[in-house]
Formats: structure tokens, sequence, C-alpha cells
């Protein structure tokens, strides 16, 4: 096979190891943009006590703990968009589907 000649093969990740990987809890999440690649940003909201309404009023920001960030390139930040919109569609029509479900068994009761 002569050098010049290039094979291009992608190749699927599979995660390995991950029942020790911990599941962390973000409710806040930002994004910033740079030149080629996208600044992610998760972390947790923390409730504010508010003990009357001008406490409520008076309030404009809450803290939130950043938990990680990390960066990813153009290429999986639309496969990031992709598959999350998937997964999101799917488990909206099984949402629906259950709600359904439940509905019919009401009228049937």
């Amino acid at each position: 096979m002569s050098e010049d000649r290039k094979i291009t093969r992608r190749f699927k990740p599979v995660f390995v190891e991950e029942s020790e990987l911990p599941t962390l809890f973000v409710n806040v999440l930002n994004v910033r943009s740079g030149l080629e690649e996208f600044f992610l940003t998760i972390g947790t909201a923390l409730p504010v006590e508010i003990e009357d309404i001008a406490d409520l009023q008076n309030t404009d920001t809450i803290d939130a703990r950043p938990v990680c960030r990390f960066a990813v390139t153009r290429t999986v930040m639309r496969q990031m968009i992709d598959l999350m919109e998937s997964v999101y569609n799917q488990q909206t029509e099984q949402i629906n589907l259950f709600h359904q479900s439940q509905i019919q068994e009401e009228e049937e009761n």
C-alpha cells in the first residue's frame, strides 16, 4: 500500500467500567462558544431561603455550584444535540403513552 493513500475508518466508542461512575444531579447549564469549540458548565442551583414577600422581590439571582466544565468540538456538539433530541422525543412519546393508558383505565373504571 502506498504511503499516499489514507484510509478513513470511524470507530464506535463503547463506555467500559461505568458502573463505578457517580451520577450527579444538575439543574443549571451554561454554554459558551469559542472559535472551534463549545464550553459547557453544569451545576446545581441551591434553594433560596425566602421569609417574606420582600425577600422574594429583592432576589434577582441564586447561587449555583458548578459540578463540571467540559469542552467539545463542533462535531461532538452536533452529535450531542441530535442524540439528546432523539432521546427527549422518545421519552416524551413514552410519557404520552403512559398518560393515555392511565386515562383509559380511569374511563373503564
